[in-house]
């Protein structure tokens, strides 16, 4: 299989564990995966996972689908679910990232995941924001990484004022105050309880 001729294009990656990942990748020559990794083979980058050419099982160009999601089987996937699953730092790769395709998903997955997001996201902004170390910062990938209440706010507020994709700032809004109530309706349950 030759990575290459996939870079800049729409895919369908199979691993070998069996998960499939849909987006657009980049390609990573050996020298430079060796380089910033230390693995001695090519690789494909789907922002924000980096996929080695030995855990690829296939991979499917989507460039000429053109279905009710575009080149995508469905208007978010497992990268979008995992992102969520990984945390901020996850979340934040893709919402910075050009592709305003990419962010729609995320935003999409995370519209439809909000109360169960809201409930597992903790007050302010990462630790090492400011420096400070995160213990316990050895996390298992078994595990869900932190969201931080704080970062959420502050990424969707970039996008709102930064990104110039009319779609992007409307779902970004949307996401943001719908995040707002959902906090309002956590602080007052809180008050009450």
């Amino acid at each position: 299989m030759e990575l290459k001729s996939f870079d800049d294009n729409c895919v369908r990656i199979l691993t070998a564990s069996g998960e499939v990942y849909e987006g657009i990748v980049s390609y990573c020559g050996r020298e430079y995966v060796f380089h910033e990794y230390g693995c001695d083979q090519e690789a494909l980058l789907l922002t924000p996972v980096l996929f080695f050419q030995d855990d690829i099982v296939s991979v499917t160009s989507l460039e000429e689908v053109d279905g009710p999601f575009g080149h995508y089987s469905e208007k978010y996937g497992l990268l979008e679910k995992k992102c969520l699953e990984w945390g901020t730092d996850m979340i934040e790769e893709v919402l910075e990232s050009e592709d305003d395709t990419q962010i729609l998903r995320m935003l999409s997955c995370m519209k439809d995941t909000l109360p169960s997001l809201a409930a597992r996201a903790v007050p302010g902004v990462a630790p090492w924001r400011g420096g400070k170390s995160m213990p316990g910062a050895e996390e298992s990938e078994d595990e869900p990484g932190p969201v931080y209440r704080g970062e959420l706010e502050n990424m969707l507020g970039a996008l709102v004022n930064h990104n110039g994709n009319e779609e992007v700032v409307r779902e970004a809004r949307e996401l943001l105050e719908r995040l707002s109530r959902q906090n309002s309706r956590t602080a007052e349950n809180a008050c009450t309880g």
